[in-house]
């Protein structure tokens, strides 16, 4: 009696035990890819140095809303150093006080003396911005010549929504750390998609702590909103921020009657297989070596 052998299907049990692992691995991360493209996205960050530069260039082309929002943002970055940290006081003193914004003007240029105690009014400022700067260094001389005590770190903790419908309301939240109380408010800058100037909301304390706010449906409308928040201190000067201007959160906003599949990240090839997102379920169909049979495909389907 001739005896057949058993055909193997994938091989060993091992194999294919292995291949199954593989498939819900990849289901995984379909599952979590919009997620890591939305913070690929965010994480395009421009360098500290950069970011005073673009500041500058806003300032010397007398665009100071933009370039308050620019030095804002490189003042809150880590890893700062004294000498980066002076540059941007300096900056942010000028941009206060070409808005009028005399108190903010006068903090920033303490900030600043604190670092840098022998910094004098240069010459290349309007004779107005000298004597207001040199009235500021009278008064912090008079005050001690104080200079920068070392704060506790401020965090801001948000989770950011994958999507919104356009023109629709969408209504942020957020929470903060602040051991010393060093935030007076809570700010929510958004704009329409990635090139507009960002407008700014105070946040309004809910009864648990927390922080609310809601960008306008008129700002929601496809591809994306951005956004980011600033905690300001009573001196009108940021010590804390969530994305910033240079790299800010994004929402999703689908077009009208659009197909998810239309969506970057829908397809993403891997290997010889492909990863396919289907409404509420995720298909899978990985072809896989030629050592498989033919018809050796395996599919996996994950309802909601």
């Amino acid at each position: 009696m001739e005896t057949r052998k058993r055909p193997l299907f994938f091989g060993t049990v091992a194999a294919m035990m292995l291949r199954i692992a593989l498939c819900l691995g990849l289901c995984l991360a379909a599952s979590i890819a919009p997620v890591a493209t939305s913070v690929a996205h965010a994480q395009r960050a421009e360098t500290t140095q950069s970011i005073i530069q673009r500041g500058q260039s806003e300032y010397d082309d007398l665009r100071f809303q933009e370039a308050l929002q620019t030095f804002s943002a490189a003042l809150v970055r880590a890893g700062n150093t004294p000498a980066d940290l002076a540059r941007i006081y300096r900056y942010l003193a000028l941009t206060y006080l070409a808005l009028d914004r005399r108190e903010e003007a006068e903090g920033a240029y303490r900030s600043l003396l604190g670092l840098a105690p022998d910094t004098m009014p240069g010459s290349d400022m309007s004779p107005r911005f000298r004597e207001f700067f040199t009235q500021v260094r009278t008064r912090w001389e008079a005050d001690g010549r104080p200079g920068l005590p070392p704060p506790a770190p401020v965090n801001i903790a948000h989770r950011s929504p994958p999507q919104a419908e356009r023109e629709q309301e969408v209504t942020l939240t957020a929470t903060l750390e602040d051991r010393d109380q060093r935030v007076a408010t809570l700010v929510l800058a958004y704009r329409q998609g990635t090139s507009a100037v960002f407008q700014r909301l105070d946040m309004t304390r809910d009864a648990d702590g927390s922080f609310s706010a809601t960008i306008p449906a008129s700002a929601v409308s496809p591809p994306l909103v951005e956004y980011y928040f600033e905690a300001i201190d009573a001196g009108g000067l940021p010590v804390a921020g969530r994305g910033d201007v240079a790299a800010p959160l994004r929402i999703a906003v689908p077009a009208p009657g659009g197909d998810i599949t239309s969506e970057p990240g829908f397809w993403i090839a891997i290997g010889g297989g492909a990863l396919v997102l289907i409404g509420g379920a995720i298909a899978l169909g990985v072809v896989l070596s030629n050592q498989a049979p033919p018809n050796g495909t395996l599919v996996f389907t994950i309802n909601d």
